[in-house]
């Protein structure tokens, strides 16, 4: 299942509620967004790596108006549209550099969402729902996509506009693409549920098991992290290679 707006985040609750019996949006409480805000390390330094560029971009089209052979008219054209390229042009860069700082974070709010996962496994047991050979992978890469785009998603982003007010939209958006794009991508291998399976010597509980592999899925997404992280950052090398030669062009005219 492809979600694509907020009636494909509906669909995916009641398709969840109605074939596993769990309702999903219960995890989405005040302890899981505390917990999201402690794990968003990026305020930190947002602030640095956006603010940073467009402040150097802001001195270095001041610094035009000496360096730059302008006359007459041309002092209103540089005016008006230089610092607007300028600035877009440090605002760019500045976001594209904070999506490279982002990655360690990400990986923190993916493995916390794992965790949830764990919760979520308990409950399958407690309503009773059998996970088989035939539906476990079904069932786990829905569950998984469910808490990404239920609980994850709506918990970051509230986290993101509290925190980060100035920039939230951008990076509420970068945020959402990368995880939409690891819900899609991830994949409980079956090796590693007969791996598992074999190495269980206790099976009173097979949900312990299942525990262990949605821990060890973590292992596997590093290189789904960077596909994605790339894919993501993709569009936003575009824009700025854009901003950057139309810059550039239109120095080379002002000079």
């Amino acid at each position: 299942m492809k979600i694509r707006n907020d009636k494909d985040v509906q669909l995916l609750e009641e398709t969840i509620k109605i074939e596993l019996g769990i309702d999903v949006s219960k995890y989405r409480n005040e302890e899981v967004a505390e917990n999201f805000v402690q794990l968003l390390v990026f305020p930190n330094y947002v602030f640095k790596w956006v603010l940073r560029p467009v402040f150097f971009a802001f001195v270095a089209y001041l610094l035009g108006f000496l360096l730059i052979d302008l006359v007459h008219v041309e002092y209103i054209i540089y005016a008006l549209v230089g610092l607007g390229l300028f600035l877009l042009l440090g605002i760019t860069f500045g976001l594209l550099f904070l999506t490279w700082k982002m990655k360690k974070d990400m990986w923190g709010i993916i493995n916390y969402s794992l965790n949830i996962m764990n919760d979520a496994v308990i409950d399958l047991n407690e309503v009773g729902h059998q996970l088989t050979p035939e539906n476990r992978k079904q069932v786990l890469g829905l569950l998984f996509k469910g808490i990404i785009h239920i609980v994850t998603i709506p918990m970051m982003s509230q986290a993101i506009s509290e925190n980060v007010p100035l920039v939230a939209s951008p990076i509420k958006a970068f945020t959402k693409k990368v995880l939409t794009l690891v819900a899609d991508k991830v994949i409980f291998s079956e090796n590693d549920f007969e791996h598992q399976l074999r190495a269980s010597e206790e099976m009173d509980n097979p949900f312990d098991t299942y525990s262990k592999i949605i821990s060890g899925a973590s292992k596997g997404l590093e290189k789904v992290v960077d596909v994605t992280f790339g894919v993501a950052q993709f569009p936003m090398a575009i824009i700025f290679t854009i901003v950057a030669i139309v810059w550039y062009v239109f120095i080379r005219i002002m000079n």
